[in-house]
């Protein structure tokens, strides 16, 4: 089994926007998403413990609504988000991103190892 079908969470760099109503006014980037959870980057304060809704740009440059709990905060780095409370749809939209992530991450790994390959070197010709 490869290290990306085992991870849980994947790297990204999603903007969002959060805070304790749908109306999540403030700001921040996703720099880690998982089916469970994620790392959200801002210097804005959070509580440990507090709910908060998300919203995740994707890709598909659409919205993606989340809601969870803040599982830990880095004062002036970030928090970690624990979703809860999901729809079903709002668990296959997460499951596409993640999945998307998925892929990019396994290509990352092909593109080095394919570079670190011998046989993909072009031989220099000499005269």
């Amino acid at each position: 089994m490869n290290d990306a079908s085992k991870k849980t969470r994947f790297l990204s760099e999603l903007s969002c926007a959060f805070g304790p109503t749908p109306d999540t006014p403030r700001s921040g980037t996703v720099t880690s998403i998982g089916l469970r959870e994620c790392f959200v980057k801002t210097k804005a304060i959070v509580i440990e413990g507090q709910s908060l809704h998300l919203r995740v740009w994707t890709p598909e440059n659409r919205w993606l609504r989340l809601s969870g709990r803040v599982k830990y905060h880095m004062e002036r780095v970030g928090f970690g988000v624990v979703f809860h409370d999901l729809m079903e749809d709002q668990l296959a939209d997460l499951s596409r991103l993640v999945e998307q992530l998925r892929r990019q991450h396994l290509a990352q790994l092909r593109e080095g190892e394919a570079a670190d390959d011998p046989a993909d070197v072009n031989p220099t010709v000499l005269n």
